[in-house]
Formats: C-alpha cells, sequence, structure tokens
C-alpha cells in the first residue's frame, strides 16, 4: 500500500532539490522556511511570520523555499504570493 504521507514528503523533497540550487548559484544563501500542520499551529505560525517581518531586518526574512503541510501549506501559499522583498506587503 502506497503511504501519501512518504510518497508527499519524496516529491516536495525532489522539488526542493531541484530548485534550491538554482537560488543559490544566484545568491551566496539559500533561505528555505518549513511550516507545519494543525489548526493552531497555523494561526501561530502566521503571527510569528508577521512579527518576523515586522521586527527583523528585511533582509532576514528573504526566503528562497517555502514549504508546509496542512495549516504551514495555506500560510506557505499565502507567502509565496508576494516576490522577494515584498514581505513588508505581505503581513
Amino acid at each position: 500500500m502506497i503511504n501519501i504521507k512518504r510518497v508527499t514528503a519524496a516529491v516536495l523533497l525532489l522539488l526542493t532539490a531541484t530548485i534550491t540550487p538554482q537560488v543559490a548559484a544566484k545568491q551566496d544563501i539559500c533561505r528555505a522556511l518549513a511550516l507545519s500542520g494543525g489548526g493552531a499551529k497555523g494561526s501561530y505560525e502566521a503571527g510569528v511570520i508577521h512579527g518576523l517581518v515586522h521586527l527583523l531586518d528585511p533582509e532576514d526574512v528573504k526566503y528562497d523555499v517555502v514549504t508546509g503541510v496542512s495549516a504551514g501549506a495555506i500560510n506557505a501559499a499565502a507567502i509565496s504570493l508576494w516576490e522577494i522583498g515584498n514581505e513588508k506587503e505581505m503581513a
């Protein structure tokens, strides 16, 4: 029987492995953000991301790769709507 979670994780890992070298070749640093699942965790993550965007240096919150599971995937999709450098508009 196929384990959907393992297949999904393998696909995400494969996508990350193919995208990351292309992004890293353009820069010295490649930043990734992985968000976990769960309803309460999703709202917590949204609040933390809002705080990070407004309190940290803008260079520290420019993520090249954003991924998530369940509620984290919803947050990751919301983050991915804005281009790198427009993080303040996000929150």
